[in-house]
């Protein structure tokens, strides 16, 4: 006996555009007036800076170490502090929050000499934390921005990056399989495929593509999703994945009747699945906005508890299994 439901219903739309829009303008608001109430940089005497440093000034070698071992830590590619970040060339004179860091050819003038040597109390780099500069490589950093600043003659580029975790297993089952199959949402026997696959396509050091997921094809187990980022402005995601889920598809037991259980043997599953599509904004100074849609659905043949009738003549007994069909 079975039954059928139909429900082509199954979408979710999660929008609260008025709420959106209030905080969007809340948000506009109060960012005009945090710069309304930004404070100028403070005067400094450039006497009290460590000196240029005497000599011709190499990148790799005089500037890019002491990057990477102090500086990194706060200003590197993931969400630099106070937005300010020394990856490359272009971010380093964009500057950060507290507006322009680096002039190139005025290192005396330069807040980032500034904030290092210590000279301005409420702004010193690195913090407390962390050692301090050496007058000696604040007097490296001097000589860099006096000379350019010149960079890397190794930019970041772009990259293809591709890795992928093959997976093959067998699993033995010593009862029933259509039990097991039901509790741990796998089949018995062999399967294999991609346990994990990532493709990534990066743009120097802000932009990049990604394409990563699995598929397990003889399980029906399969998962992908495209990133599309650009730092500090947004990203957008694609994403669809699907699983099955097994149902054991043997009735009630009564050892009265012969036979004592009952199975339809149709291999009772569900085809569960969603696909995906989220846009994020990730301004510096901004909080973090996603709005995203998702469409869920299922498919297929699933056990209930409303077992039919069985009789021998003398006794009845509900214990007859019984599916139905789903395709939300």
């Amino acid at each position: 006996m079975a039954t059928r439901k139909q429900n082509n219903g199954g979408q979710r739309h999660n929008f609260l555009p008025r709420i959106g829009l209030l905080s969007i303008g809340l948000l506009v608001l109060a960012l005009s007036v945090g710069r309304g109430l930004a404070q100028p940089k403070t005067a400094v005497n450039e006497s009290q800076l460590p000196p240029p440093a005497q000599l011709q000034i190499d990148f790799d070698r005089d500037i890019k170490p002491l990057f990477e071992s102090i500086c990194f830590r706060c200003h590197g590619t993931e969400r630099p502090r106070s937005g300010f970040s020394l990856v490359t060339r272009e971010a380093a004179l964009k500057g950060g929050d507290n507006g322009i860091d680096i002039i190139p050819g005025q290192s005396g003038k330069s807040p980032l000499i500034h904030y290092v040597s210590g000279v301005v109390s409420d702004l010193v780099m690195p913090p407390e934390a962390y050692p301090r500069l050496t007058p000696e490589q604040i007097g490296l950093l001097r000589a860099w921005i006096d000379q350019g600043p010149n960079w890397s003659t190794n930019a970041p580029k772009n990259q293809l990056q591709f890795a992928v975790s093959p997976t093959l297993r067998w699993i033995g089952v010593s009862g029933s399989e259509a039990k097991f199959r039901e509790l741990y949402w796998t089949q018995d026997g062999w399967s294999g495929g991609l346990g994990q696959f990532q493709l990534k396509q990066t743009q120097g050091v802000d932009r990049s593509v990604t394409v990563e997921g699995h598929a397990i094809p003889n399980q029906e187990d399969y998962q992908i999703a495209l990133t599309l980022e650009q730092r500090n402005l947004g990203f957008t995601r694609f994403g669809f994945e699907e699983y099955r889920k097994y149902y054991n598809d043997v009735g009630g037991y009564y050892p009265g009747f012969d036979p004592a259980a009952f199975t339809l043997d149709r291999g009772l599953h569900l085809d569960i699945g969603r696909a995906w599509v989220d846009f994020g904004l990730t301004l510096p100074h901004w909080p973090r906005l996603v709005i995203g849609y998702e469409y869920q659905f299922k498919e297929g043949d699933k056990s209930t508890l409303q077992w039919g009738d069985v009789s021998d003549g003398v006794d009845t007994k509900k214990i007859y299994p019984a599916a139905k069909d789903l395709g939300e």
